[in-house]
C-alpha cells in the first residue's frame, strides 16, 4: 500500500514540474497582436503555431530576428507548460505552441537591452 501511495505522489508531482520555455516579442507586436489577453503573432495564420525556445538559444534568435532598429523594445516571455499540454509539440529540439498564448500563462516578462555593440542582451538578474 505504501508503495502505491509513493508512486501516486511521484506521478502527481512530476506533472507539476512542467517545461519552461521562452518567446521573444517586440512591444509593438505584443500590443497590436493581443486580443482578449491572448497573443497570436502575425505568422500564426500561416504557420499555425507560436515558436518557443530554450533559454540557451534566446540571444541568437533575438539578434537574428530583431537586427538593428526593427524593434524599439524587445521582451522575453517566460512560460512553464504542463507536461501534458496537448498544444505544445516538439519537432526535434523545437517547441511550438499550437494555439494563441493566453498572457495569464506568462510567469515573467523581461525587457532586453542593447549592449555597446548594439546587440540585444538580457539583464543579468531575474531569469
Amino acid at each position: 500500500m505504501r508503495g502505491c501511495v509513493l508512486l501516486s505522489f511521484l506521478l502527481s508531482t512530476a506533472s507539476l514540474a512542467g517545461t519552461t520555455l521562452y518567446h521573444i516579442v517586440s512591444e509593438q507586436e505584443l500590443a497590436t497582436l493581443t486580443k482578449d489577453n491572448v497573443y497570436t503573432p502575425l505568422n500564426f495564420a500561416k504557420e499555425g503555431y507560436i515558436h518557443f525556445s530554450k533559454l540557451s538559444l534566446i540571444h541568437y534568435y533575438a539578434n537574428e530576428l530583431y537586427k538593428g532598429e526593427s524593434a524599439k523594445k524587445l521582451f522575453l516571455l517566460k512560460v512553464t507548460f504542463s507536461d501534458d499540454d496537448i498544444n505544445l509539440k516538439w519537432i526535434g529540439d523545437n517547441p511550438d505552441y499550437y494555439i494563441g498564448l493566453d498572457l495569464s500563462m506568462v510567469e515573467q516578462k523581461t525587457q532586453f537591452i542593447k549592449d555597446q555593440n548594439n546587440q540585444w542582451i538580457l539583464p543579468e538578474q531575474g531569469l
